[in-house]
């Protein structure tokens, strides 16, 4: 019995806990609800769970969820960037949700250098551009993105050729060297944007897609942190990563066209006829062509610019896909660009990859991966010298002869073809970027970290370049030339830091940082070229004669070892302090000046968080900011501070000779910089202001200096001129941001975007020979002098002569000085009143000097090509679905070098001109009986409605030499960007298991309002060197875009 007892209690027993979860079961109901933003839209992917427990579930594309729970229970509701909410069910079985944003963890999105920081707590200068102004403008290349959206930075196209590089000025000029552009730090990898061409740049094989945001730290508190690599500011880039939860698919494709925005107005046929009768019949300058007997009769000729410039056709693929759980997440992406140019012969494409992983491997442990690889093929079978030729070729000129083959010129001072030239001439970039990072962080304590990272940018440039044998009419090239070049850079970085983090007593917040960092950079070049190919089809070198090849190479290699440190403390969320230090060393300098100190401290006072403004609601942000900080720059050669042994060749033979003048005396180019900032924020911070003031000086400024040659600078044997610290120069300058958001409701909000930058800049002190720095271009064999940067002076100021008049009559040639004595005016030294020489209808000259002459002693300043300021104004719609961003951006004040017009206004040419340059200055006869040799009895007829001068026997004046008259204002207004996009209502979309799907159309540089005469006033840096701003010969335009694109996700 007992047995039978006890199997009674256990069958029991199991039967009760067999029945446990049906009747637990019973005890449940079903929550359902929807998880919505405070504008009322859906939140997807919200997590909703049992408070305790894992029992929960996540939110549809509509927001809604179903839960099953306790009728006494808590459901939990969290959603990324939105305060946690903890709610009692209380037998309910419908619960809606309205999660509200959580600004501290929102303020967690700055990326400053070796880490990141909430926003409330930054106290140097740092504006920020987000992934909706990628989305928002189509462009081929990061930096692009920037142009009008960021104060304090100056973004300018150098040229408009597909893959071409822009120049990128963070608060102005802050070095008399080729390079002023930032460094780019990608995923914590450094990127340097330097370039020494218009067409080529680093950035390029970054696909803007990939980007979430871009932090620009511009004061030296903020960058002093990098040290001797950024004096010129550092803008960081964090590209998209992976979330935990369900994998999500994107897919993004665009499809349009580009076109010429204008184009100069040049003669055609007819006009060139007659004014070519003109200058043989009525001017005796040339022979008369039978051709032109009856130029009504002809038609419109060739409209060289038609025939070289075109619509051209781009497309853009990418896709992502990221995801991950709890421990690991992830995310990879593809894209594919290809893009014509609106010139025949230029393109660029790209192919990209990109990946990341983040895995927690212990519980003390983290690790994680990313990589990127890139393609990228450019043509640039148009270049400045072939839009030159398109403009400068006479309209009787046919593309091609009756045979097929490429017309050309009947005089051989004419340029060739430039559509021959451009599709028979081979010049092609390929490019392979390869750029990773790896990193462990280790939590050792609590507040306490060890992060370990190695990190690597690989570049396989090759270039190129084939010039086959052609005739152009008279115009013949015999020679088949071929010039391969590989240039390789190798880039790695290994640095350890450690962080600690802590709150004491609530109010004590601090976090320290100490890290070491090593790098090594090593540049490589290899360039072989022959000529004497059988045929145009094998273009090989080794097709080639071997008797005239050539070869040549080089190679570089420096390196930076590094310790620095930054610590912030934060009393009470009121009194901020930042203070940094970095020690670097550079194998570019000799022993003793090796290494640098960069210090920097920043302080702020959260004004709004005090008691006395506690009730003061509508302000919700209020903060001043103080910074200064020290920053370096070593962009000098390599072994520029040794002398270095280099063959030479002699008339007597190869041998080996210095190559090099050495200054071991080298050392670093430092800038000091000061600012103050203010940090507003009213009505919720729907009203946001951001004011920076600034001072910048940069000492012992880094420079090549030219030696005299009979120090062995020049000719045989010569040694390259020394690199040396020659002086300094100040920047000052305003930075103003407004943002707003006007208007915000569930149907409808319009935000507002509003940057101002001002900037001065000024040469202190300069050590060179002759106390200035020239730069200097060649048209043809003419050389010019077009800027100067001289002490007390903006730097790279253009120079040249200023026309004050023109000779119209007799009397013009003379004037009374301040003692009534008669006095020649001043005349081109050598030249007298002439028709010859100096005539009626020449350009007077002012005579600087006032000795009488005009020579080169007579040049001065004659416009100043950094803007007087630049603005940015922007504004995004959205109502329903659509949604609407215009975007507008400009410069005041900016002089442009329109060298151009020195080759296509002169009305003496043979070669094609300006149609306003037919309104040149006519000559008239006083007495018809007199001679018209005699310039008393001439006088300019159309004085009054021209200022041109007049067609002369000759250019003995000179009067299209460099001056004034070539200097225009190039400040614009430019509609910048248009985008119109409609996003399907998700009802609709989710029947075909879709989250998200969004059309839209895009349009940029739409239109350009400017006084400007040439294509485009934004005209950038010749070669990329900041001492060569705005000098404008022949730019390719940067082209009007139109796209159209869908965006999907799932």
């Amino acid at each position: 019995m007992k047995c039978t007892d006890f199997n009674l209690r256990f069958i029991a027993v199991l039967l009760i806990g067999l029945m446990s979860p049906l009747w637990a079961f019973s005890q449940t109901i079903t929550v359902s609800g929807t998880v919505v933003d405070e504008l009322g839209e859906p939140l997807i992917g919200a997590t909703v769970q049992q408070k305790g427990t894992s029992n929960g579930t996540s939110t549809d594309i509509d927001g809604k969820y179903t839960l099953t729970i306790a009728p006494k229970g808590t459901i939990t509701v969290s959603y990324v960037g939105y305060n946690t909410q903890d709610i009692a069910v209380d037998g309910r079985t419908v619960i809606n949700v309205t999660m509200k944003e959580n600004a501290a963890v929102l303020d967690e999105v700055v990326v400053v250098g070796y880490g990141q920081m909430k926003r409330s707590d930054l106290t140097g200068s740092v504006v920020s551009v987000g992934e909706d102004a990628v989305k928002k403008s189509i462009s081929t290349s990061i930096d692009q993105v920037l142009q009008g959206r960021a104060a304090g930075v100056q973004i300018q196209a150098n040229s408009g050729t597909p893959g071409a590089s822009t120049s990128i000025r963070i608060r102005g000029i802050n070095s008399l060297n080729a390079t002023n552009q930032p460094i780019f730090v990608i995923d914590g990898v450094v990127i340097d944007s330097a370039t020494d061409s218009e067409s080529s740049n680093p950035l390029s094989s970054i696909n803007p897609s990939d980007i979430v945001s871009m932090d620009i730290l511009k004061d030296a508190s903020a960058t002093a942190i990098y040290g001797s690599r950024a004096s010129n500011g550092v803008i960081m880039i964090t590209t998209k990563r992976g979330k935990a939860g369900e994998a999500t698919v994107t897919y993004d494709a665009y499809l349009g066209w580009q076109e010429m925005p204008k184009q100069y107005d040049m003669l055609n046929l007819q006009e060139y006829a007659e004014h070519h009768n003109y200058r043989a019949i009525e001017r005796n300058l040339l022979i008369p062509s039978s051709a032109f007997v009856r130029p009504d009769l002809l038609g419109k000729g060739t409209n060289w610019q038609d025939e070289l410039f075109r619509k051209a056709f781009m497309m853009n693929h990418s896709i992502s896909v990221s995801g991950g759980n709890e421990r690991t997440t992830w995310a990879f992406s593809g894209g594919y660009l290809d893009q014509d140019g609106i010139a025949v012969g230029s393109s660029f494409k790209r192919y990209s990859l990109r990946s990341n992983v983040d895995t927690q491997i212990k519980e003390w442990l983290r690790g994680g991966v990313n990589f990127s690889f890139s393609e990228s093929k450019q043509a640039v079978g148009t270049d400045n010298n072939t839009i030159m030729s398109a403009l400068l070729q006479q309209p009787t000129v046919a593309v091609t002869s009756p045979d097929g083959s490429y017309d050309g010129p009947e005089d051989q001072w004419m340029p060739e073809n430039p559509l021959g030239l451009a599709e028979l001439i081979t010049n092609n970039n390929k490019k392979v970027n390869l750029r990773f990072n790896v990193y462990l962080e280790a939590a050792l304590y609590k507040g306490l970290t060890l992060r370990t990272e190695l990190s690597g940018d690989y570049n396989f440039n090759k270039f190129y370049f084939y010039e086959p044998d052609y005739q152009f009419g008279i115009k013949t090239q015999d020679h088949r030339t071929s010039r391969w070049t590989k240039t390789d850079t190798k880039y790695w970085s290994w640095r350890n830091i450690l962080t600690y983090n802590n709150t004491f007593a609530e109010k004590h917040n601090i976090n320290v940082m100490l890290g070491q960092e090593m790098s090594k950079s090593h540049w490589e070049t290899q360039m072989g070229q022959a000529t004497g190919f059988l045929t145009n089809t094998t273009p090989d070198l080794s097709a080639g004669d071997i008797s005239k090849s050539s070869t040549t190479g080089l190679r570089n290699i420096n390196t930076i070892a590094s310790f620095f440190g930054r610590a912030f403390y934060s009393f009470d969320d009121r009194y901020l302090l930042t203070a940094t230090i970095r020690r670097d060393g550079s194998s570019k300098f000799a022993d003793g000046h090796k290494w640098g100190w960069f210090p920097a401290v920043a302080l702020a006072w959260r004004i709004s968080q005090e008691e006395f403004m506690k009730g003061i609601d509508e302000i919700n942000s209020l903060k001043l900011r103080l910074g200064w900080g020290k920053t370096g720059n070593q962009n000098v050669a390599d072994y520029a501070y040794m002398s270095m042994l280099s063959s030479k060749t002699t008339p007597w033979g190869v041998g080996v000779l210095a190559g090099n003048t050495a200054n071991p005396e080298l050392t670093w180019e430092t800038t000091s910089s000061y600012n103050i900032g203010f940090d507003f924020g009213l009505l919720q911070n729907r009203i946001e202001f951001i004011a920076d003031v600034y001072y910048k000086k940069t000492e012992n400024l880094l420079l090549q200096v030219q030696l005299p040659a009979f120090l062995g600078s020049e000719g045989y044997g010569g040694a390259s001129n020394p690199w040396m610290n020659v002086g300094s120069i100040e920047n000052k300058g305003i930075e103003l941001t407004l943002n707003t958001t006007n208007i915000a409701n569930r149907e409808f909000t319009w935000t507002s975007n509003l940057v101002f930058s001002l900037n001065r800049n000024r040469v202190k002190s300069l050590d060179t020979a002759s106390a200035s720095v020239e730069k200097d271009f060649s048209i043809g064999s003419t050389p010019y002098i077009v800027t100067k940067t001289v002490v007390g002076q903006p730097i790279g100021q253009f120079y040249g002569y200023k026309v004050i008049g023109r000779f119209d009559k007799a009397e013009d040639f003379y004037y009374h000085d301040a003692n009534g004595n008669l006095c020649e005016v001043a005349r081109p030294e050598g030249k007298g009143i002439d028709p010859n020489q100096t005539w009626i209808g020449d350009y007077i000259f002012e005579d600087i000097n006032k000795d009488g002459v005009i020579n080169d002693k007579d040049r001065t300043f004659i416009g100043n090509p950094e803007p007087k300021f630049t603005w940015g104004f922007g504004n995004t719609f959205n109502y329903k679905g659509f949604d609407l961003n215009i975007m507008f951006s400009g410069s005041y004040g900016n002089k442009a070098l329109n060298m151009t017009r020195i080759r296509i206004e002169d009305p003496r040419q043979n070669s094609n001109i300006l149609r306003s340059s037919l309104n040149f200055a006519k000559f008239a006869v006083i007495d018809p009986s007199l001679p018209d040799t005699d310039y008393r009895n001439i006088y300019i007829a159309n004085a009054a409605s021209t200022d041109m001068p007049a067609v002369q026997n000759s250019d003995a004046n000179g009067n299209y030499r460099l001056s004034d008259l070539m200097v225009e204002d190039a400040s614009y207004i430019r509609l910048q960007n248009i985008s119109l996009g409609y996003t399907i209502p998700r009802n609709i979309v989710r029947r075909l298991y879709l989250d998200n799907v969004r059309v839209y159309f895009s349009a940029q540089n739409v239109h350009t309002w400017s006084k400007y005469k040439g294509l485009d006033p934004e005209v950038g840096a010749m070669y990329g060197d900041a001492l060569m701003t705005g000098v404008d010969y022949g730019r390719y335009p940067s082209p009007r875009i139109y796209t159209f694109g869908l965006n999907v996700s799932f």
